[in-house]
């Protein structure tokens, strides 16, 4: 069935290029003879290529490349060699066709491969006095014999087989099945049948379902399109009745010689056992076909699984943010990205998987390849993390944040994952945030001048107004008429109340600006401290003052915060009602470290809905006239509201209406 299809295939590929050449001219022009072709393939897989008693090859391949060079006119030498030195020769360049390879991911990215024309069965070989052997696990205890470097030899290990007979070629392996050292051994199945046949031993074993298969391949390096597509041509040239006689010659015979010999023993077998033999084997064929359709089933649902894993790793994988890069560890080469990677930068995939590090980085700072080989070392410590101005294709420059991990992406091992951020923007903003900074500082610094000017030359002829207006008062206070003592009155009141306002404003500028440190605070003696400093203002009205036993520690400044509770108490103190003033301070935990801090008075309250609660932490703002409730300027709550900022808190103030106490809350972080 295998060599029909690929029959079909040729015949196609020869249609297909007859049409292609009709097409281009009608007619093909006389070439001068070509070169001569060098293939290099493996000379121990019998029937397919093989040496025989003179050390000539033989086969079904070199017959099929002499077909190959009779058709198209070219010499073609055939260079047989060991399989691990074939492929070392060829990956040197010393050949222009490889055959008998296996098409693998990591060869993909080296060569163009041809379709299939064989698939090679991988099973045991198992001597016929055994019964019961048809994997690795029922292989365990037995020592399998298999040649050196045989992939067989890790599928087995896989299944736990742990002991193996090692011999250099096929042909040794089975000249020792032959003699009996060996009862149960692992090799392709088209060279085993060969090379049983010709030793005239193929009745003595019979075969496991096979462990793996696998196809053979032709292949050029990748970037040879004019030569693949000349091999290609070649072979579409051969007849398909001409192919069928070089298989015949080779194949046929020996794999039907083993067949009629199991066909035999089976006939026999069920001649010996009857009828119950026969039932028996009807069942085993049921429970059989039914545990393969179990396996075909399960086999679908991991392939789609698989498929749809897959889908959903190249979605994530295109759609992150960042630019992905998969590294090797050592060389740096780049072995895949991601469409980010291609819209940031500016390269298709198969240019980026062609660049060094030095291409993606402007040179500023100097990140040198070898400084890209130092990261990846540190990286098996640690994941790394740096910043560098990066390159895209078109030469502009851009700051990019670089993280870099190991991981296991597939089967090869540890690759280096390299994601990349355009930082740009964040760049930007950080020199317009440090621009911003140092106007603000410029701004603070003249505001600090402006306090100095205000306190010592403001403030100056304020107080020379104040005093000479009083000394006025007293010397001409029997000659002044009532009307003119007023004016003099007003004239002292007004300077004393902006001496005030100026003095106020200065304390509302230094808040923060001072040079001490915040340090623990013991708030039971912060609030001490303040009711002490209105001691007389307290027994005067006759009020009382609830503090609670025990108060937190916080951080801050300790005079600020004496300053918040003296004017809170203050104000309370100011604000009473006609009962004697009852000042609550209580104190309770808040989520996230804070503390809930409330000051409660029975004082005249605030009218609700009105949007009193957020005017009164306004500058100069008063909710009543200065003649109901004495002087003050307006600004010790705006002092408040600043000092709490400072330490990083909030204020804020409640009341359920006029004449039913206010509530002023404080939220501030602990020590």
């Amino acid at each position: 069935m295998g060599s029909m299809m690929g029959n079909l295939f040729r015949i196609g590929c020869g249609l297909v290029l007859g049409l292609v050449l009709l097409a281009a001219g009608g007619q093909v022009r006389a070439q001068s003879p070509p070169a001569a072709l060098t293939v290099i393939l493996d000379d121990d897989y019998p029937p397919y290529a093989f040496r025989d008693d003179n050390g000539g090859l033989q086969g079904i391949l070199p017959d099929l490349w002499r077909a190959w060079s009779t058709r198209t006119g070219t010499p073609v030498r055939l260079v047989g060699l060991d399989w691990s030195e074939a492929l070392r020769r060829f990956l040197a360049g010393q050949g222009d066709v490889i055959d008998t390879i296996f098409r693998t991911p990591p060869r993909e990215r080296l060569y163009l491969f041809s379709p299939p024309y064989a698939t090679i069965e991988v099973p045991l070989f198992v001597s016929a006095d055994l019964s019961g052997i048809h994997d690795g696990a029922t292989a365990r205890g037995f020592a399998v014999g298999v040649k050196n470097g045989d992939a067989c030899i890790d599928v087995l290990a896989e299944q736990g087989v742990k002991t193996f007979q090692r011999y250099p070629s096929y042909q040794a392996l089975v000249d020792a099945a032959a003699a009996h050292e060996v009862k149960v051994f692992c090799m392709d199945k088209p060279p085993a049948v060969y090379l049983l046949s010709k030793k005239g031993v193929d009745a003595q074993f019979h075969t496991s379902p096979p462990l793996y298969s696998g196809h053979f391949h032709w292949a050029v390096r990748k970037g040879n399109d004019a030569l693949f597509r000349r091999v290609e041509a070649g072979f579409a040239r051969i007849p398909p009745g001409e192919r069928q006689a070089i298989d015949d010659r080779w194949l046929v015979r020996t794999i039907r010689s083993l067949d009629d010999a199991r066909r035999l023993r089976r006939i026999l077998t069920a001649a010996a056992v009857l009828a119950a033999a026969a039932a028996a084997l009807a069942l085993w064929v049921w429970a059989l076909r039914r545990k393969v359709e179990q396996q075909t089933r399960q086999l679908r649902v991991a392939l789609s699984e698989l498929a749809s894993s897959e889908r959903r790793f190249r979605t994530i994988f295109d759609n992150i943010n960042d630019a992905i890069f998969i590294q090797e560890i050592e060389t740096g080469a780049i072995l895949m990205v991601n469409r980010r990677m291609e819209e940031i930068y500016g390269y298709e995939a198969g240019e980026a998987c062609r660049l060094t590090i030095g291409q993606l980085s402007s040179g500023a700072p100097p990140y040198s390849q070898a400084e890209a080989q130092d990261w990846c070392r540190r990286s098996s410590h640690q994941p790394q993390i740096f910043e560098w101005h990066a390159r895209r294709k078109d030469g502009s420059l851009f700051w990019a944040e670089v993280g870099m991990r190991r991981a296991v992406i597939d089967e090869s091992g540890e690759r280096l994952l390299v994601l990349v951020r355009d930082i740009t923007e964040r760049k930007l903003a950080e020199k317009a945030l440090q621009e911003k900074n140092w106007a603000l500082e410029r701004s603070n610094a003249q505001l600090e001048a402006f306090a100095y000017v205000a306190s010592h030359d403001l403030r100056e002829p304020l107080r020379n107004v104040t005093a000479f207006s009083a000394l006025l008062a007293r010397r001409l206070k029997d000659r002044l008429r009532s009307d003119e003592v007023e004016i003099l009155d007003i004239l002292v009141d007004g300077a004393s109340r902006m001496d005030a306002l100026v003095r106020d404003l200065l304390e509302v500028s230094r808040v923060g600006r001072g040079d001490q440190p915040f340090a623990p605070v013991d708030l039971a003696e912060v609030v001490s401290l303040a009711c002490d400093s209105l001691r007389m203002q307290i027994q005067s009205v006759g009020a009382r003052v609830e503090v609670p036993p025990a108060l937190p520690v916080l951080t801050g400044n300790a005079a600020e915060l004496t300053r918040v509770f003296m004017n809170l108490l203050a104000n309370a103190l100011k604000y009473r009602g006609p009962a004697p003033p009852v000042i609550a301070i209580r104190c309770t935990p808040e989520s996230g470290g804070e503390w809930r801090i409330e000051v409660r008075d029975n004082g005249i309250g605030i009218e609700r809905g009105q949007g009193y609660e957020e005017r009164i932490f306004g500058l100069f703002q008063r909710l009543h006239r200065r003649a109901e409730y004495g002087g003050g300027t307006g600004i010790g709550l705006t002092i408040c509201r600043k000092i709490v900022d400072h330490h990083g808190g909030r204020i804020r103030v409640e009341s359920d209406g006029p004449g039913r106490g206010t509530t002023v809350i404080i939220i501030l972080p602990g020590a």
